[in-house]
């Protein structure tokens, strides 16, 4: 109670960054935080020789090691390291989502995700920033994401493919996939897959309509906040990412880097069959599917196929056409 007190409400912050100016209130604290400027990780990993800044952290990492979680669900298995952090997972089983939304009557298994959901839709605000970029963020999560994927130097989850090397362990597996043609997560409504079970996720939003990201504008919905964020800037007309080189400016960081490439002739993404190259990695998917013969867009009224989703959409108008056209007698 004493330490929250003096970390939330003291006003009195005697210990002070002289890297980044950031202010403590607790000595504890401010030294804690100092580390994080040092490149300093005395606690290390025996199994696989990777580093930490804090004893707490190295302890996390040994539980993923040995798969020997304190606290397991009975009903799949699953370990977590923190009880807390089990019984929102319970939650999943359960059905039970104590946690409303004052304002949209939005309901949430845990907490902080209320909490998320407060700050990034309804007040937008973003109370945590990195200490070296000052870049801002929703939660403390992502701070120190962007953190380990940003500032550390240290990679040690090395792709034997590409050779891109990562920081984190999950960005590491999550990039695997893309070397393979494992797409474990299948849509039980229209047989699409995914690779990633965010992607099967935000899938089935679609079929359901029913999102949770609103534009509160124009009504539109959205199946994550980024995607929202980069709506709306259709209605203020913000296009924040500028080409230094002729001025045209962009809704998305994307969208700039792939204009550079008409200015730079980059063309990174090379066809292994006949060395064409294509400056977006979506033309060469289309381009691949010249030389395979794949179509895998499927027209759902007629089972006339396309090489991408586009062209079904343009497709699909004529069908469309044909009732608003029919006879009314």
């Amino acid at each position: 109670m004493k330490e929250h007190y003096q970390r939330v409400h003291c006003e009195v912050r005697p210990f002070r960054c002289d890297v980044c100016n950031k202010s403590f209130a607790i000595e504890t604290d401010f030294k804690r935080h100092k580390i994080m400027h040092s490149e300093e990780r005395p606690y290390q990993c025996e199994v696989c020789n990777m580093s930490f800044r804090y004893p707490n952290a190295l302890k996390e990492h040994m539980f993923r090691h040995n798969n020997d979680y304190p606290y397991t669900c009975d009903l799949c298995g699953k370990g977590y390291i923190y009880q807390s952090n089990l019984t929102v997972h319970q939650r999943i089983h359960t059905g039970e989502r104590p946690y409303v939304c004052d304002v949209c009557d939005k309901s949430f298994s845990g907490q902080n995700f209320l909490k998320e959901h407060l700050l990034r839709l309804h007040s937008r605000e973003h109370p945590y920033s990195c200490d070296v970029c000052e870049k801002a963020f929703v939660t403390k999560v992502e701070v120190k994401r962007h953190y380990q994927r940003m500032h550390v130097e240290m990679r040690p989850f090395s792709c034997d493919v590409c050779n891109k090397s990562f920081a984190i362990e999950t960005d590491f597996k999550r990039h695997k996939i893309i070397h393979t043609e494992e797409r474990l997560y299948d849509c039980d409504v229209c047989n699409m897959s995914f690779r990633y079970l965010s992607g099967l996720k935000r899938h089935i939003l679609k079929h359901k309509k029913d999102y949770p990201y609103t534009c509160d504008l124009c009504g539109k919905g959205f199946s994550c906040p980024s995607k929202l964020k980069i709506h709306i800037c259709v209605h203020t007309g913000e296009a924040p990412y500028i080409c230094d080189v002729c001025d045209k400016s962009f809704t998305r960081k994307n969208g700039l880097n792939r204009h550079y490439r008409l200015h730079t002739g980059e063309r990174p993404y090379i066809c292994d069959v006949c060395d064409n190259s294509f400056t977006r990695k979506s033309v060469l998917i289309k381009h691949l599917c010249l030389h395979n013969g794949e179509h895998p867009y499927i027209c759902d009224v007629c089972s006339q196929t396309f090489v991408d989703k586009h062209a079904l959409n343009v497709h699909q108008v004529v069908h469309t056409e044909e009732h608003s056209l029919g006879c009314d007698a």
